[in-house]
């Protein structure tokens, strides 16, 4: 049967006299039927809804529907609430990332026949990695996929310096989220699921991992938990177990920083991509596309309908070489000299005359073997 899942959701919300999940998962499938072309059936639903529920029930996809829960001293909302789109959420990967996340996303929607044969589903997934490589990006995109509200926990708010507020909060955000329609996001989940063997933090945040825990492993088998962390190695080791799907984004090789280039320049690019990826080597998708930002407001205010391949390439090579550039203890020309000897084809005379503000000139003779300055 195809939509026992929100039947079942249905069903557990009437048991558990929660009005608003019954609401949201009957929205829910008033929404997949009409996209099925049943919208006489949709109607149906929707019409029983409109006669016995609050107003307030009835547009679980809508930004201000359901309220989100808030921490009771703060009053502020322990969560951002977000409807992503495909076509702003677009994630470069891998070839071995993107199958795990394609996996997990047919599992999920594919999930009638599983529940159909008795097979539970494991909707979890932890995604690590270094910042910058698209973690948030790929959360965002998954709930577009599934075309799911996406919540996003805010730990500055979730994380509470009264004693057992913060496993209050974790218990709230888990319910609400358990009661509706949504993908569940943990960002910076080293935040509050921290090893506790950890002999520096105090007992308050171990108990939070426990809570955490208690948390996830309540969940209903078919809510969607994804969380993300730039510090896997901080994690307890009982919360790796928790998610069925634990994927790492490495740095963006060579074809993934051309196709970022690409995504990131739209209609301004210029031609030269493999260039330019082989010069954001060792870079994150999140540092080349402020560069590729930067040269798109430049080519706007210059007028140009491309961007110029040069000035990004410089912009590249700054963040690339930020250790020397921004080096206090090197004169602008020892800096030419360091940079010419490490990469004598990205820095030519006249890219670096325009990073320093140099003639070519005297450019010319600093990085010429005569005029070279002693290193040492």
């Amino acid at each position: 049967m195809q939509h026992l899942p929100e039947i079942l959701k249905i069903i557990e919300g009437g048991v558990k006299n929660n009005a608003t999940q019954v609401a949201s998962y009957a929205s829910l499938l008033a929404d997949k039927l009409e996209s099925e072309g049943l919208q006489r059936d949709a109607g149906s639903i929707r019409k029983k809804l409109n006669s016995v529920a609050s107003p307030a029930d009835l547009t679980p996809h809508a930004i201000d529907s359901t309220p989100l829960p808030v921490d009771r001293d703060s009053r502020l909302t322990l969560g951002d609430l977000t409807l992503p789109i495909l076509e702003n959420s677009q994630v470069q990967l891998n070839d071995q990332v993107k199958e795990k996340v394609n996996e997990f996303l047919e599992f999920i929607k594919q999930s009638h026949l599983l529940t159909s044969a008795g097979v539970g589903i494991t909707p979890s997934m932890l995604i690590y990695g270094p910042p910058g490589c698209g973690k948030t990006q790929l959360a965002n995109n998954i709930a577009a996929h599934l075309q799911l509200p996406l919540i996003t926990a805010r730990c500055d708010t979730l994380v509470s310096s009264f004693l057992g507020a913060t496993a209050k909060n974790l218990r709230s955000l888990f319910d609400h989220a358990a009661s509706r329609p949504c993908v569940l996001f943990l960002d910076e989940f080293d935040a509050f699921a921290k090893a506790r063997d950890d002999h520096h933090e105090l007992g308050e945040l171990k108990r939070v991992v426990v809570s955490l825990l208690q948390n996830i492993d309540s969940l209903p088998e078919d809510t969607i938990l994804l969380a993300a962390t730039n510090h896997e190695e901080l994690l307890d080791a009982a919360v790796w177990r928790r998610f069925a799907y634990r994927i790492k984004i490495p740095l963006p090789n060579p074809e993934l920083r051309k196709g970022l280039i690409e995504q990131f320049l739209g209609e301004f690019q210029n031609g030269g991509l493999a260039t330019l990826a082989d010069v954001a080597k060792g870079m994150n998708g999140a540092v080349i596309k402020q560069a590729c930002q930067a040269a798109i407001r430049k080519a706007i205010i210059s007028g140009q309908d491309n961007i110029d391949n040069d000035y990004l390439t410089i912009k590249l090579a700054q963040d690339q070489y930020t250790n020397i550039i921004d080096d206090q203890k090197m004169t602008d020309e020892e800096k030419v000299v360091r940079l010419k000897n490490l990469n004598a084809k990205l820095f030519t005379i006249s890219r670096l005359s325009a990073m320093f503000g140099m003639s070519t000139g005297k450019i010319s003779k600093l990085t010429s073997t005569r005029g070279k300055l002693n290193e040492q």
